[in-house]
């Protein structure tokens, strides 16, 4: 055969199998990992999840970095650059069908870096210019951290049953504050007078809150089932009372509302953050976010008193987020830079 070449193996080509090798090797305990074949575009993989040695059909995507000299910050993390912002577009746009995770892989240690953020992180960074930019990984822990925000990011909701929830939210929010605040009102045998407002409000958490019923309830069979108000019905009816009425929905109400006016506060900054993605996305949402005022308390008494004053304490920006958004869609203004003048 002297004479005749064959093709060579690239660096870079090396360096992906090696970095989906270490991949398998750390995740492939939960789940089906499936390299893209095919030019992807900024998506390097697919991740099934697998529970109890069924296939689920809930994947997350996979970006994987990698590098034999993988460069840390003085805080132990990675930060990779050179991200094209149309790749971070392209992720966005996948992520609201199906999540997005980045990993940055050291291949002389065989470690692996995760974000969490990826989506909210690569919203911030877009903005119209020609710039590329980098994005910030987790520090380093035990694989067993990978896999758990692995399998927390599988499974948390995609953006558009987000989005849809925070919607929900934010043009419910008087309702879900006067439901808190009727529940300390009228008898406590009274049922609920709007029943939809209960359930409107289960429905947002369960997106918005959806991994949060660990640290919400105490109760064993609350955290199962609380995002039922079929569960809360039962369970209401089983102590005594008629349907769900305002006595025993107090401690409902003042641990399910509070815990979303911290989620809206969040997320209103992260949206607000990203607006000239979001002005291009969806404008609307973009409005809506801006123009709804959310408490800021989260004390049940506080809370009522905004129930009360609702339509006097949100005033503030009302009416303007179509002009917000509008304004969104313009680049912000490049900084100008220092030169020195003659002599210096």
């Amino acid at each position: 055969m002297a004479g005749l070449s064959l093709p060579k193996r690239t660096s870079q080509k090396k360096s992906e199998a090696d970095s989906l090798a270490i991949l398998q090797l750390k995740l492939g305990g939960i789940g089906i990992l499936r390299g893209q074949t095919d030019s992807d575009y900024g998506i390097d993989a697919d991740l099934e999840m697998v529970q109890r040695g069924a296939v689920t059909g809930r994947s997350v995507k996979l970006q994987v970095k990698s590098s034999v000299d993988l460069k840390l910050r003085k805080d132990g993390t990675p930060k990779v650059g050179g991200i094209k912002q149309s790749t971070l577009n392209y992720w966005c746009r996948i992520a609201f069908q199906t999540n997005v995770v980045a990993y940055a892989v050291d291949l002389a240690t065989q470690k692996i870096y995760i974000t969490d953020d990826l989506f909210w992180q690569a919203t911030r960074l877009i903005d119209g210019g020609q710039s590329t930019k980098s994005i910030a990984f987790l520090r380093e822990g035990e694989d067993a951290v990978a896999v758990v925000l692995t399998l927390a990011q599988a499974w948390q909701p995609t953006m558009t049953e987000l989005v849809a929830a925070h919607a929900l939210a934010l043009r419910r929010l008087k309702s879900f504050l006067k439901l808190l605040a009727d529940a300390f009102q009228f008898d406590a045998g009274s049922e609920l007078h709007y029943p939809d407002d209960f359930r409107d409000l289960l429905q947002a958490c369960k997106v918005l809150l959806w991994n949060k019923g660990q640290t919400l309830w105490s109760d064993e069979a609350d955290r199962r089932g609380w995002q039922s108000y079929e569960y809360w019905k039962a369970k209401c009816d089983e102590d005594g009372w008629d349907g769900v009425c305002y006595y025993p929905a107090q401690p409902i109400l003042t641990t399910l509302v509070p815990a979303l006016i911290r989620r809206l506060r969040l997320l209103k900054r992260r949206v607000i953050r990203g607006q000239y993605f979001w002005a291009h996305q969806d404008p609307s949402y973009l409005a809506l976010v801006y123009d709804t005022t959310i408490p800021d308390v989260t004390g049940k008494d506080k809370l009522i008193e905004w129930a009360y004053e609702y339509d006097k304490r949100s005033t503030v920006g009302r009416g303007m987020g179509a002009y917000y958004a509008q304004q969104a869609l313009t680049p912000p203004a490049k900084k100008a830079t220092k030169k020195n003048g003659p002599g210096r």
